[in-house]
């Protein structure tokens, strides 16, 4: 089975500058998978993007999508501000996501986020079900949602997954103690 440490908290907790510390003390190349990240243009969010750990970008939501899949407040039209785009995280993301049940567990899939716009893709939360299930030597590292959401509620549940609540109070002690925590498991595998 194997083992998922994930950080949680309120939206704008920094999970996301914590995973991106954790990564860079462990050291990136012992490190694959992905980061969210907030498009911003002219100062206003405009959308969520995917980038790798190997530098690959595509877009998750964007205010400029025609997707018929809507989050967020409505917009002008009276609809969800972010429309959903997938294919990047189906087509890039997920394969990474898989190439942990074949990996030696030697180095630490990074899941930046587990998140409700993420959740909308079937294969995204098969992959992460598969690496949880059927690899034993996966070490994943990331982030997941912290309002309840049926599927991230029962993944937490799950043999094998931890949760650290982060906030601003323990944020770097946090991402300090999970980045000497990977080190010392990768150096002893």
């Amino acid at each position: 089975m194997g083992r998922f440490l994930l950080l949680t908290g309120d939206k704008a907790a920094g999970k996301t500058t914590a995973v991106r510390r954790v990564v860079e003390e462990v050291g990136i190349e012992r490190c694959f998978g992905f980061f969210a990240d907030e498009v911003r243009r002219d100062g206003k969010r405009q959308g969520f993007g995917l980038t790798t750990l190997d530098g690959h970008k595509g877009v998750l939501a964007s205010t400029d999508s025609e997707s018929t899949l809507r989050v967020g407040g409505p917009n002008s039209a009276g609809v969800g501000r972010y429309g959903i785009e997938l294919d990047f995280l189906e087509k890039v993301c997920v394969p990474l996501i898989r190439k942990a049940t074949s990996r030696s567990g030697r180095e630490i899939l990074v899941l930046d986020e587990i998140g409700p716009m993420q959740l909308y893709s079937e294969p995204f939360k098969e992959a992460i079900t598969a690496v949880l299930s059927g690899s034993p030597h996966a070490l994943v590292f990331g982030t997941i949602v912290l309002r309840s959401t049926p599927w991230a509620d029962q993944f937490k549940k799950l043999p094998g997954v931890e949760t650290f609540l982060l906030n601003e109070q323990n944020r770097d002690s946090l991402a300090r103690m999970m980045s000497l925590y990977l080190s010392e498991t990768l150096r002893t595998l």
